[in-house]
């Protein structure tokens, strides 16, 4: 890469009895929020609304605050 650094270009999700799939894009938002918010402490706030925004658009709780969604998922408080 120009700049060096990494790129993933691939990655394998397997669900088992702890972990249900939902979609490749929740999986690939999921991965990559975790390796820039919790690896590299970045604020990730493109990422962030993301989440938010599939979360909603999967559940249907558009209402919910981006800090609860962020919590129930990566277990960790919000940094917004």
């Amino acid at each position: 890469m120009p700049g060096g650094g990494r790129r993933i270009v691939s990655a394998v999700v397997e669900g088992d009895g702890t972990y249900r799939r939902t979609s490749d894009e929740y999986d690939r938002l999921m991965l990559e929020l975790v390796i820039s918010t919790i690896v590299l402490g970045e604020p990730a706030d493109d990422l962030r609304a993301g989440l938010r925004d599939l979360t909603a658009r999967a559940t249907g709780l558009s209402d919910a605050p981006g800090g609860v969604v962020e919590h129930s998922v990566l277990g960790r408080r919000s940094e917004s």
